[in-house]
């Protein structure tokens, strides 16, 4: 699995950035599907208030799970994007064990 970061210069924090690189890779051994991880921090502003952005997209069985969230620290955000990522991973394993279940059938000859 590769992983991509892009963030604002000396904005993140090295623990966070390591944190996030952790769960991705414990995300690839619970499904080594998973080919590709962008993760992206930015800044973004709502009147006044200011908010730190964790987006994280995710290519995995062909297709791209997207995972956006805000909060007053990249911290926060990052737990509440991989809460969200890791369920999302999940429910794509039951899909595909679900359609693995459907396909298999037993004949009697």
């Amino acid at each position: 699995m590769n992983i991509e970061f892009h963030t604002p210069h000396g904005e993140v924090k090295e623990w966070v950035i390591n944190y996030v690189k952790d769960e991705l890779i414990e995300l690839y051994h619970r499904d080594n599907e998973i080919k590709r991880a962008e993760v992206y921090f930015n800044e973004q502003t709502d009147g006044l208030t200011r908010y730190q952005v964790c987006e994280i997209d995710l290519a995995i069985y062909g297709e791209m799970l997207i995972v956006e969230r805000k909060a007053d620290s990249y911290d926060q955000a990052v737990r509440d994007a991989l809460k969200e990522l890791s369920e999302k991973v999940d429910e794509q394993i039951r899909i595909r064990n679900r359609l693995l279940d459907e396909i298999t059938s037993t004949v009697k000859v």
